[in-house]
């Protein structure tokens, strides 16, 4: 009996540390949160129940996980402790029945804070300077990040508002990557043909665990802070006034945070945030729930890896188990084969998916993918649900693997191929007809051509019929020849050709975008912009030594432009568009603006200008616009029905300017 125990516990043991391994070094999970979870659970029992087996290398003495041998290893002043975690109401409710029990009184009060899905941090401060930074580690030892550290705005390198700072403290915090910097992150890297991130906390752990500062610097990273590591120096009598405090001196912290009372209050809190979380710009997967009181805190003490003080509970994963069907092939407009998952429906997240990505056939040899296989899958925010691994316990003899270069190109049955450089196999066949389709629906896309009304199913109609088989062929298209079509009305076909009429006169970057040329995106299109003045002749003649020494294009950016040009088809589409009335209009950069350099964020809806056109206005006068609010963001400009953004920008002390403010300054800068 004995041994089965001791053979039982190592059993667990490994499968844990095998876990970590794949979780932390590999980024690449082979269980979920619950099945995790479970196993340390029944792991800590069984130690529990036989101290005699307890060993200082199991997984339950570690507090995180092994620090990465590329960066310097440093001690943390004090340990940064895992939180025992709660994974349904029933446990919530007993973490306050302990805290009651263990203080002897009742209505207790806490604070409870969102889980960041991120990576921890520790801000070491001298003399209120920022002097190191260390990522968790296994809780005693963490990684030197200081030098990434620094690159982030919203962390201060001097305290604000201490005449006197303390000699040493210590700050603990979560940094992440908000939603939709991942999603934009992601997009550039597969427009790259770079791999992409598993998710945000990936994304970020990735990001300050770079040797290079530059590549850290080039991400917008945020951080909120939520305790005080070393508090020697500090006297708090609750938690509540320490992140009052740690906000004064310039940290941010989660404005979520909340006061509650009981487990009734914490339960709802819970809840409340569980159900807004697909609304939050980052990831949470949880709740936090602290004692407030320090010195019960004090009285309550820690466990060997967790506080009693604490609990951290857990949302529903959003994760499934589900089964592959069938694996089918996609083609983008560069000609790059997708292999997509056919899924057994599944509802996570409160949609139904039916199918998930598989990347590339290196993602599908690593993870080991075969048609039947059972799997689970993740939905993480807007991303698209992807295998996170296969469930080779369920495994039957009827999968099947599945190999692309066994195909031909799903749309043209043509032969497809894979560079040497290059993990995508690509459709070679220039005239494919899924890759032109695609290549128009880019070409119309909001941020290309802006052609209102041409969506997928309308240009799949046109290119039955005919009428378009390229897209200069656009620009021919006439009234009657849609207003005769299916789904064609007199209104909706006149709308249509006057959206095409429209979309003639455009600007540099827009029609640079709309090509679709391979890793030019709107970022290096508006690059081209500039030094080549607006002019699609100059860059059809400009070298690849000249492109390649242009700050923000490289190497590889500049081949892709290069072949681009050479190609004969590619210079005909351009000049037939130009034929046809396309007119690119010469930006004017004012580098002199005083807008040079200012970070803007646009929300709601204006009278005079669309969104497009303000970002448009900006940006030639030398300002950045993005998406999302943060440290770095100077104004924020408001019109109607402004959402959250608003909210956010008045916490964040950022200027605010309405429609007719930000006219007055447009005006003073042509003055």
């Amino acid at each position: 009996m004995t041994k089965d125990i001791k053979a039982k516990i190592n059993s667990l043991r490994h499968s844990i540390n095998e876990h970590n391994y794949a979780y932390y070094v590999l980024d690449n999970p082979i269980l979920s949160d619950q099945e995790y979870d479970a196993l340390f659970r029944e792991l800590e029992q069984l130690e529990k129940e036989n101290p005699e087996f307890i060993d200082p290398l199991s997984p339950t003495q570690r507090v995180g996980h092994p620090v990465n041998s590329d960066l310097e290893s440093i001690p943390h002043i004090t340990p940064m402790l895992s939180l025992s975690n709660a994974i349904n109401n029933e446990e919530i409710s007993d973490f306050n029945k302990r805290i009651n029990k263990w203080l002897n009184r009742e209505n207790i009060s806490y604070v409870a804070e969102p889980k960041i899905d991120g990576l921890g941090v520790s801000l070491v401060y001298k003399n209120g300077q920022l002097n190191r930074a260390l990522t968790r580690g296994d809780g005693y030892v963490g990684e030197d990040i200081t030098h990434n550290i620094k690159t982030i705005n919203a962390i201060p390198l001097q305290l604000r508002n201490l005449k006197n700072p303390p000699p040493l403290l210590e700050i603990r915090g979560e940094i992440f990557m908000s939603k939709n910097e991942f999603l934009s992150l992601n997009a550039s890297r597969e427009e790259n043909e770079e791999k992409v991130f598993a998710n945000a906390r990936n994304a970020a752990a990735g990001s300050v665990r770079q040797l290079d500062p530059k590549i850290t610097s080039q991400r917008n990273l945020s951080i909120f802070c939520y305790e005080v590591g070393d508090t020697a120096h500090l006297k708090f009598d609750n938690h509540w006034d320490l992140l009052k405090y740690i906000q004064d001196i310039g940290l941010p912290v989660n404005p979520l945070s909340k006061k509650v009372q009981g487990a009734e209050e914490m339960i709802e809190y819970h809840s409340v945030l569980e159900k807004e979380r697909e609304s939050i710009p980052y990831e949470i997967d949880g709740s936090v729930i602290k004692v407030n009181d320090s010195s019960f805190r004090n009285s309550l003490g820690d466990r060997s890896r967790s506080p009693r003080w604490a609990i951290a509970a857990k949302f529903k994963s959003k994760k499934e188990e589900t089964q592959i069907l069938d694996i089918i092939l996609q083609v983008g407009r560069t000609g790059v084969i997708t292999p997509v998952a056919k899924v057994a429906p599944v509802e996570i997240s409160g949609a139904v998916i039916t199918s998930a990505t598989l990347h590339n056939q290196d993602e599908i040899d690593k993870k080991d993918i075969r048609i039947n296989d059972f799997v689970l899958i993740e939905r993480s925010g807007d991303v698209i649900p992807k295998v996170v691994n296969v469930i080779k316990e369920k495994r039957s003899n009827n999968t099947k693997k599945f190999y692309i270069y066994d195909f031909q190109c799903p749309s043209c049955n043509s032969v497809i191929e894979k560079t040497d450089d290059q993990v995508a196999y690509r459709c070679i066949n220039v005239a494919c007809k899924a890759k032109i389709k695609s290549a128009l629906e880019h070409f119309c896309s909001k941020n290309a051509m802006n052609i209102d009304g041409l969506g997928p199913q309308i240009v799949d109609q046109l290119m039955d019929e005919g009428l378009i088989k390229n897209i200069d062929d656009l620009f021919t298209i006439s009234y009657s020849d849609l207003v005769s079509l299916e789904r064609f009305q007199k209104k909706s076909a006149t709308n249509l050709i006057e959206s095409i009429e429209n979309s003639k006169e455009t600007s540099f970057p827009r029609f640079i975008f709309a090509l679709g040329i391979l890793h030019v995106g709107q970022h290096v299109s508006k690059i081209l912009d500039f030094y080549c003045q607006s002019s699609i002749e100059n860059l059809s003649k400009i070298s690849f030594e000249e492109l390649e020494n242009i700050d923000g294009i490289g190497s590889v950016v500049a081949n892709s432009i290069i072949n681009f040009f050479k190609e004969k088809q590619n210079i005909m589409i351009i000049k037939n568009c130009i034929d046809k009335g396309v007119k690119i209009n010469k930006t004017i950069f004012d580098i002199s603006s005083k807008f040079s350099g200012d970070i803007f964020v646009i929300t709601g809806s204006f009278s005079n200008y669309s969104r497009v056109q303000i970002k448009e206005l900006l940006e030639k006068k030398g300002a950045k616009v993005t998406n999302s609010i943060s440290s770095k963001t100077n104004f924020l400009i408001v019109g109607d029905n402004a959402g959250s953004k608003l909210e956010k920008a008045r916490k964040n002390n950022i200027k605010i300017i309405n429609e007719n403010e930000l006219e007055a300054l447009l005006n003073e800068q042509e003055s």
